[in-house]
């Protein structure tokens, strides 16, 4: 299978889904109760409808920067795989209890499985091809034990928004009202987490992808602004929110500035 095959096919399923998750992050954000009126429910807690769309849209900035080079970037792929098979785990769930009609479920079910097949062949026909071994720099370290911290915590946000929700629920001391776009914000969570894990296994080939939690990070600012807007959190919680991620980001931001301009002073030295 020729080089360009594996290119387009990878370039056309990580651009679409960016746009997907992107145009339904805009679409839930700016209009919450026609993006629930689509799947047959209407708004019960306004400010998880907020914060689940700018969540989400970090997850279409993790496909998008896929797009530039998915043969470079070819794990993201087993990233959208895993997405197709939890997002077919929750409807069934959502089948099962009668919470969303047997038309809608095997309209997503049938779509969820056409996009996993074609990732599985760009993700074998990626895998046979010609492999380049990429060192990771000691000076990188700091910012991998970043990831990885970033991306397990990420996760166990997923673990606890899907399947433990009533812990998350205690954890956060929030009341939950809206089981459905809770998991649905899980998701997204955990596309970010495993983005992050994804770039800490090989920093060297996945670096772009530290912008993802960054990224998480700043929106997590417009989601506090919300919450004000709201009356759901008052100024002061916000600001204690806003100094933790800016530090989370400030540090991912760091670390990735300390360990370029090391590499960038090796290769100087060299040449």
């Amino acid at each position: 299978m020729g080089g360009k095959m594996p290119t387009a096919l990878g370039r056309t399923i990580f651009a679409a889904a960016s746009a997907a998750e992107f145009a339904w992050s805009l679409l839930f954000y700016l209009r919450p109760d026609a993006a629930l009126a689509v799947l047959g429910r209407s708004v019960v807690d306004p400010v998880i409808c907020r914060q689940y769309p700018l969540y989400l849209a970090s997850a279409a900035l993790a496909y998008a920067l896929a797009a530039t080079n998915p043969i470079r970037y070819a794990g993201m792929l087993r990233i959208c795989l895993i997405q197709r098979a939890v997002e077919v785990a929750v409807a069934f769930i959502d089948w099962r209890d009668h919470t969303i009609a047997t038309a809608s479920f095997v309209g997503l079910a049938r779509l969820e499985v056409a996009v996993a097949a074609a990732a599985i062949v760009a993700l074998r026909a990626t895998s046979s091809g010609h492999s380049v071994a990429m060192r990771r720099d000691r000076r990188d370290r700091g910012l991998v034990r970043l990831l990885r911290g970033f991306g397990a915590l990420e996760v166990f946000w997923f673990l606890a928004s899907t399947i433990f929700v009533q812990l998350g629920s205690r954890l956060l001391a929030w009341k939950l009202q809206d089981p459905y776009t809770t998991q649905q914000q899980g998701i997204a969570l955990l596309i970010i987490g495993l983005t992050s894990l994804l770039a800490a296994s090989d920093i060297a080939r996945y670096r772009i992808f530290v912008w993802v939690p960054v990224a998480s990070q700043l929106i997590g600012v417009l989601n506090s602004l919300n919450e004000i807007r709201l009356g759901s959190i008052g100024l002061s919680v916000a600001a204690t929110q806003w100094a933790i991620e800016f530090a989370i980001a400030g540090a991912f931001v760091y670390f990735s500035r300390h360990a370029l301009r090391a590499t960038t002073r090796r290769r100087a030295f060299a040449e």
